[in-house]
């Protein structure tokens, strides 16, 4: 118990200063939000990759445990997860913002004609690409590291600080109430993904194609299909909803109430 505290203060504090290290000093949190795509995703490679490299490096090193028992098996049923949670959240990512249009919130129109040049393709890769990469990153360290030394707590105590940690670690975009409370339910249905799963890419591929399609494949960016300026309003909490119900319909669907075998060998997690 006091090991797994230790290590999770430890590995916390080294992806707090590799972030700081990265954005502040080096100056590159200017292009997190930069409409210069190419800038945009090889910052994020940097610096997501680097942190990911250092959380798998502390496992194995300091951990002194396989980088495989995180859970990266991608089986049948997390393949078919997967691509019916990318299919469905693109479709509503659409259809919401059409709504938003038709209610006059923005004024969007179908950006096909941007399928017929060929840098479309090489933005939307290496886009794609990057917020996989941040992904990763992200469930590596709440749902794959974090669990496998918080196995000690209850089940409630455990998805309440993951969820807490993964809520102050997107302390450098800015928190507001409604983000505190989006981030941590969020947070709550990749950790019952991995869970019922007991691999971390069905909770990498859903949570990868959620910031995708709301960041690049609608709105403002060079590459959004469905493009317009300003911002949906409310109907991003409709968006947000929508991606956690799906999410779990489809974790019920495919995974049933079995807990994966990274759990069920723990028995204070299931009390």
């Amino acid at each position: 118990m006091k090991v797994g505290i230790l290590h999770i203060v430890s590995i916390c504090v080294v992806n707090f200063l590799l972030n700081y290290l990265l954005l502040f000093p080096l100056d590159l949190f200017q292009y997190i939000t930069t409409p210069d795509l190419k800038m945009f995703s090889l910052v994020g490679l940097i610096v997501s990759g680097t942190t990911a490299l250092a959380t798998l490096l502390f496992y194995k090193l300091v951990d002194g445990k396989q980088i495989r028992t995180l859970g990266f098996q991608f089986k049948r049923r997390d393949l078919l997860f997967s691509i019916s949670s990318i299919v469905l959240t693109v479709l509503f990512v659409f259809i919401v913002s059409m709504v938003a249009s038709n209610l006059g919130v923005v004024e969007a129109q179908w950006n096909l004609e941007v399928f017929i040049e060929p840098s479309f393709y090489v933005l939307f890769i290496m886009v794609f690409v990057s917020w996989f990469v941040a992904a990763f990153n992200e469930e590596v360290l709440f749902r794959g590291y974090f669990v496998a030394n918080l196995k000690f707590l209850s089940k409630k105590k455990l998805y309440f600080m993951t969820s807490f940690l993964f809520m102050i670690f997107h302390i450098f975009k800015g928190l507001d109430p409604i983000s505190i409370v989006v981030l941590m339910l969020m947070s709550c249905v990749f950790l019952n993904v991995y869970l019922k799963s007991g691999s971390l890419l069905p909770c990498i591929f859903a949570h990868l194609i959620y910031n995708f399609s709301t960041s690049h494949l609608v709105g403002s960016s060079d590459i959004a299909i469905l493009k317009f300026n300003g911002d949906i309003g409310l109907l991003n909490l409709i968006v947000i909803g929508l991606f956690m119900m799906t999410t779990l319909v489809l974790t019920k669907i495919f995974y049933g109430k079995n807990e994966s075998s990274i759990i069920v060998n723990n028995e204070r997690v299931l009390s």
